[in-house]
């Protein structure tokens, strides 16, 4: 990776403010607009990048492993819920559809914070 770029990389967490559509929801009711929340795992960019710059090495990937394998109980628990509520009369699609897409961006988020705290500790 040239050393220029990753300076940049914030920018991509921008796309994080798509997630702002989901709320078009409790407008307009379309299942689809739910979607949108899954944007929000964009804002883990701005982590990642400010880790970028660093020349990957054993304490980096293993850093990255001890945030992968912490972060990874989100989704674990999100799809616990999703399939523990899918027999139940609250087990809605909007419910399940929503906690698939918070689920995946809190997956995403917690893992770049967790790196990040791990790399700078």
């Amino acid at each position: 990776m040239k050393k220029g770029i990753g300076k940049y990389w914030w920018l991509w967490g921008l796309w994080g403010f798509w997630g702002c559509f989901g709320f078009r929801y409790f407008f307009t009711h379309e299942i689809g607009d739910l979607f949108y929340f899954s944007f929000f795992a964009f804002f883990g960019f701005y982590f990642i990048g400010k880790l970028s710059l660093e020349m990957p090495d054993e304490r980096y990937k293993a850093n990255a492993q001890k945030a992968i394998s912490k972060a990874a109980f989100i989704p674990a628990i999100a799809l616990f819920i999703i399939g523990f509520s899918g027999t139940f009369p609250f087990g809605t699609k909007e419910l399940m559809v929503t906690l698939s897409a918070l689920g995946w961006a809190a997956f995403l988020i917690t893992y770049a914070i967790l790196f990040y705290y791990y790399e700078k500790l």
